[in-house]
């Protein structure tokens, strides 16, 4: 299960999401991030993941490509409270994609 919000604070969109996240409910996490992106028009997401207690490996793919959908955009990713094997995984970008263990951390990075 998987439990998702979502907050705009000073022009950056946070998704906070706890539970599992699983390639059988990234849809949810997905269909958030179109409706932002696309109706919205936000170009700024911080994705705080602290409380997902289980990442499924075979989600990674699905990941990357709404990263790359969101860095198409002109976007920024940042990512809080993740593990050192999944930021391998994801990868790096510079100017687009960050990683901060503390979502006040992200004011740092990402200026609207």
């Amino acid at each position: 299960m998987l439990d998702m919000t979502s907050q705009i604070s000073r022009g950056i969109t946070f998704i906070r999401l706890e539970g599992e996240l699983t390639t059988n409910n990234f849809y949810k996490v997905a269909e958030e991030i179109n409706y932002l992106l696309y109706k919205q028009g936000m170009i700024a997401y911080v994705f705080n993941l602290k409380k997902v207690k289980r990442v499924d490996k075979n989600i990674l793919g699905s990941m990357q490509n709404k990263l790359t959908e969101i860095f198409l955009k002109c976007g920024s990713v940042v990512f809080c409270g993740i593990s050192e094997k999944l930021k391998k995984s994801l990868g790096e970008r510079k100017d687009q994609l960050f990683y901060v263990t503390e979502e006040k951390e992200v004011f740092q990075y990402i200026n609207i």
